[in-house]
């Protein structure tokens, strides 16, 4: 494996999190990383936002030498993951997601929400939907009528999410998306890959149970599959035909 494929994957892991679970107007996804659904840190523009059990804290990092806190929110109890997209904040929590808008100056502002039976739940989106996985099965903190799903949300009117649709999984862990292409960990169950053109009627693609697969992060034709014990790099270049590229022992 090539150096810089390997320092990739291991610096990418890092801002993945794998559970034992310039003003807003102008922000923009940065591009200064790419982190998986279940990450609790991401960086917009200048700024970082991570979350803990309770809170949404924002960094300005414009001046790498003196990183300034800039604010901290109280959202509720059971903040799990936070992803970032056009200018909002997804949060995912325990009982639902929140959406926060990032403001001028970088702070976030709450949007909306939507709520579900407590699980353990990450989230990803694009301009149309949002895609949350909620996990009952070996979840602590899943409440009664819990159960395996992943639940697409209509947020074109971000300010009144809709649930368009539900579908039962296996135990689902995190997911990564890419264009109408959603890729969905199931753990020991494996990797899901479903065509999502239709949210009310997806397609399952392929599913590999060769390996673990706890989170993922699509770069483009390349797709890193993180496990418990490894990382698997998946070529979908041809979504017909995906490839593995290469893994690596991690935790071992």
């Amino acid at each position: 494996m090539a150096r810089t494929t390997l320092f990739l994957l291991l610096l990418t892991a890092l801002w993945s999190c794998a559970e034992s679970s310039n003003d807003a107007a102008s922000i923009s996804d940065s591009g200064t990383g790419t982190g998986g659904s279940l990450a609790r840190f991401t960086i917009v523009g200048n700024y970082l936002y991570t979350v803990d059990n309770t809170s949404l804290h924002s960094f300005d990092i414009s001046q790498a030498a003196e990183i300034k806190p800039r604010e901290t929110i109280y959202v509720g109890e059971g903040v799990e993951t936070i992803f970032p997209l056009n200018g909002f904040l997804f949060l995912g929590t325990r009982d639902g997601m929140l959406i926060y808008q990032i403001l001028p100056g970088g702070l976030p502002q709450f949007v909306s929400n939507y709520q579900h039976v407590v699980s353990c739940d990450p989230v990803v989106a694009n301009n149309q939907y949002a895609y949350v996985t909620l996990r009952a099965s070996g979840c602590r903190q899943a409440g009664p009528g819990a159960a395996d799903l992943l639940e697409i949300i209509d947020i074109r009117y971000i300010q009144d999410p809709q649930v368009v649709a539900s579908y039962s999984m296996d135990s689902p862990f995190g997911l990564g998306l890419d264009g109408q292409t959603l890729f969905l960990c199931e753990g020991a169950g494996g990797l899901k890959v479903f065509d999502v053109a239709n949210p009310r009627d997806i397609q399952l693609l392929h599913h590999f149970t060769n390996f673990n697969a706890i989170d993922v992060i699509p770069l483009g034709s390349l797709l890193l599959v993180i496990g418990p014990d490894r990382i698997v790099q998946l070529d979908y270049s041809n979504i017909d035909d995906i490839k593995v590229v290469s893994e690596i022992a991690i935790g071992v």
